[in-house]
């Protein structure tokens, strides 16, 4: 089984690579489920990586419901990012009825032939699932990351092997609260790749002047954990 790691800096590129990771979703901000990664990072990533990078475009957090404007950025962001040299993008992309917007779809899809296309978890916030699959495989979408309608994998996998057992032709990859147990168990049911960040919670633990404005150091970092990514990825590669 394939392991992809949600990565939010050169840190976590580097400790991905030294374990031994398929892949890396290269994004910014975690905290907030991911945004589209700086140029910067983009392109330090792809000169250090050796696994193959994917990048979200995500221009910001909150919903999938995007206006002309912001679409307009994701188009750029996702020409930028293929002309750095990313294997793929991670996108996803609504209409306010909870069904996918094939008119932003299809423009990406235009513009992401040389690359794969994965639909992010926005996929469970979709009313009709099964429909959703048809219409991305249609569009050359190559692969899902979902969570199965729950707030972790393990909770959805009825719904992620469903849709896993409903077309061959699309990758559905578990993403959402991955650790060692639920990757074998993911592992056991036949799943080819599974996605996850590995990461923990830090906050600043040092000395902080009473005259300072502290809003920032109060801030959740989520730092890569060695140990919780080596785990699954040894679960992973067990025969």
């Amino acid at each position: 089984m394939k392991i992809e790691i949600c990565s939010d800096s050169i840190e976590s590129v580097i400790i991905a690579n030294n374990i031994g990771v398929d892949s890396i979703e290269l994004c910014s901000c975690l905290s907030v489920g991911g945004v589209t990664p700086s140029i910067g990072l983009i392109k330090d990533a792809i000169n250090i990586s050796d696994a193959p990078i994917n990048c979200l475009i995500r221009p910001r957090e909150g919903h999938f419901i995007y206006n002309d404007k912001e679409f307009d950025t994701i188009i750029n962001d996702i020409k930028y990012a293929i002309k750095f040299g990313v294997k793929g993008i991670v996108i996803g992309v609504l209409n306010g009825d909870f069904k996918i917007n094939i008119n932003q779809l299809s423009k990406i899809a235009e513009v992401s032939q040389d690359v794969g296309i994965t639909f992010h978890r926005a996929f469970d916030n979709i009313v009709d699932s099964k429909e959703a699959i048809d219409i991305l495989e249609s569009f050359g979408v190559n692969r899902i990351l979902s969570s199965g309608k729950a707030n972790t994998a393990i909770k959805g996998i009825e719904n992620l092997i469903d849709w896993k057992n409903y077309n061959s032709n699309i990758l559905i990859q578990p993403g959402g609260g991955i650790n060692k147990e639920s990757a074998l168990i993911f592992k056991n049911n036949g799943f080819e790749s599974i996605h996850l960040s590995g990461t923990e919670k830090e906050k600043w633990s040092g000395y902080i002047p009473k005259s300072i404005e502290k809003t920032f150091l109060n801030q959740t970092l989520r730092r890569p954990s060695v140990m919780k990514i080596k785990s699954v990825v040894d679960v992973a590669k067990k025969n």
